[in-house]
């Protein structure tokens, strides 16, 4: 099956018609990869749809049959497409939702293959939800003084349970130390490895990979940023225990 896809993919490259029929062969692939990637079922009426339409026909375009199979190359040029998009959006538009899960690091069954959960945050707020928007904003503009964006929390969440509450016990040292928090911290702008990691028992590798996530819990817990603090309270709740 997949040789004959990938067959396909090699004519459609050089013919024109060959390539509208792939694509209405693979149009069910293509929806359901965008609908993967967004969370909600799409359709062609969409604006994921040319999106994804258009990464499919460059995926026909530079398809090397002797890199692996067309299929999952070209699903992985879709979601790609897709999560570039949305990033676009929010940086634009700065009118995002936020997904428990972008904050909370809790894992979602459905993952891209380097195992970086494509974060939903895409979709305008409602008038009501403006208040989070601007603590989006402004959380977002903090973060730049340390040398990365809010949005940029989609690539660095934990994504399993151990490494999870290994953040969250670095975040409470963190927390517990004011002279770490705000003299290290805030005035240099970056994290205090070597009294962290003496403090909170985690490995220099956790707090090197999940720096940008740290940062970020630590600062809004200890900031006026209440309903963006609200999506971290596993690690309030533990500072309690």
């Amino acid at each position: 099956m997949q040789q004959s896809i990938n067959a396909a993919a090699l004519r459609a490259s050089k013919d024109e018609r060959a390539r509208e029929q792939l694509i209405q062969d693979q149009e069910q692939t293509i929806l359901r990869t965008a609908s993967a990637v967004s969370r909600r079922y799409v359709g062609k009426s969409d604006d994921e749809w040319p999106v994804a339409l258009c990464a499919f026909s460059h995926a026909i375009d530079v398809y090397d049959e002797t890199k692996g199979d067309f299929l999952p190359f070209a699903q992985m040029l879709i979601r790609r497409e897709l999560v570039d998009a949305y990033r676009a959006d929010a940086r634009h538009d700065a009118e995002l939702s936020v997904a428990p899960h972008v904050l909370e690091g809790s894992a979602e069954p459905e993952e891209d293959e380097g195992g970086v959960y494509l974060a939903v945050v895409r979709n305008s707020m409602e008038a009501s939800d403006r208040s989070l928007r601007d603590e989006i904003i402004a959380a977002n503009a903090m973060l730049g003084e340390y040398g990365f964006r809010f949005f940029d929390l989609t690539e660095c969440s934990p994504q399993q349970e151990k490494t999870r509450q290994e953040c969250a016990a670095a975040i409470r040292a963190l927390l517990k130390e004011p002279p770490l928090l705000v003299e290290l911290l805030r005035q240099n702008h970056k994290l205090p490895m070597a009294q962290l990691q003496r403090l909170s028992g985690v490995s220099r590798k956790t707090l090197d990979r999940y720096r940008k996530y740290i940062i970020m819990a630590a600062l809004i817990l200890s900031d006026d940023y209440p309903q963006l603090a609200d999506y971290l309270k596993f690690v309030k709740e533990g500072m309690a225990s």
